[in-house]
């Protein structure tokens, strides 16, 4: 393994984010931290098919979008996040309820070795060998909402750590951002329950990224390929859904967001960047 590094307030590389708690923890901290504003995509281990699926088209996006994913290496919602991320080769923070050496669950090895062999950091507050104790976890999570400039709660049971993270964030002043679900669903019902106490209901892809851009600012990467992929000759505004990936609902609102941001105009039915 590589070397870790101790970082504390002050040093280069600090998370900017830890200075509003209200007392900033040392890290013990392997890989790269970045400057790049993060995102926080938590949720229940006990996720479904629909929520695994839901984290990591998030996960891909914020790559995309050039913004870092942060989140806790746990099983369901958070390893479907930082997987998305990583396989969009984007930048993932793992934050630790163990010592930096200490991978848990196990199985998530793969996951742990990609973020460091890429252009993420592994972090925690805990000495090197540190066990995975339970009642570390929450304490890890204040980390996490710190961290992070927004929350995002894909999937949460009544009870349970991604609750914990969404009320720590909003202590912070971090915006939360919820998926809303089936009434009945257990993995909708904490989520459901944020959005009626005020988080922003995360409606899909596009429209997490629309809202977070209020927060963060315009997403570099995004929208640098975006322009890329429009010739400068213009190209049908019936095609952007085929170059883009999405549909042409999702298409027609990226290209609203890009006209008023002034990088493209319309003649016609054609689209030029400018």
């Amino acid at each position: 393994m590589t070397e870790h590094r101790l970082m504390g307030p002050g040093d280069e590389g600090y998370p900017a984010g830890l200075y509003d708690l209200e007392s900033p923890p040392r890290l013990y901290v392997l890989g790269e931290t970045t400057s790049a504003p993060a995102v926080a995509v938590v949720g229940t281990r006990r996720s479904t098919r629909y929520g695994m699926s839901l984290a990591g088209a998030f996960g891909r996006a914020l790559a995309g979008a050039g913004w870092t994913t942060v989140s806790g290496l746990a099983r369901g919602i958070d390893a479907a996040a930082h997987r998305g991320t990583l396989d969009a080769d984007g930048e993932a923070v793992a934050v630790l309820g163990s010592g930096i050496d200490v991978i848990y669950p196990a199985e998530h090895r793969d996951i742990y070795h990609r973020i460091l062999d890429g252009k993420g950091a592994v972090m925690s507050e805990y000495p090197p060998g540190t066990p995975p104790d339970r009642w570390r976890f929450p304490a890890r999570n204040r980390l996490i909402a710190a961290i992070a400039s927004a929350v995002v709660v894909v999937e949460a049971g009544l009870k349970g750590g991604a609750l914990i993270t969404a009320r720590l964030a909003a202590e912070v002043g971090r915006p939360v951002f919820a998926v809303p679900g089936d009434v009945d669903r257990p993995a909708s019902k904490g989520c459901n329950l944020l959005i009626r106490d005020g988080a922003i209901p995360a409606l899909g892809v596009d429209d997490l990224i629309a809202e977070l851009e209020l927060v963060l600012g315009k997403p570099p990467r995004r929208q640098a390929k975006a322009n890329s992929e429009i010739p400068a000759t213009g190209i049908a505004i019936d095609d952007l859904p085929g170059i883009w990936g999405c549909t042409p609902a999702e298409a027609l609102g990226r290209l609203a967001r890009m006209e008023i941001a002034g990088e493209v105009r319309r003649s016609g039915e054609v689209v030029i960047p400018i």
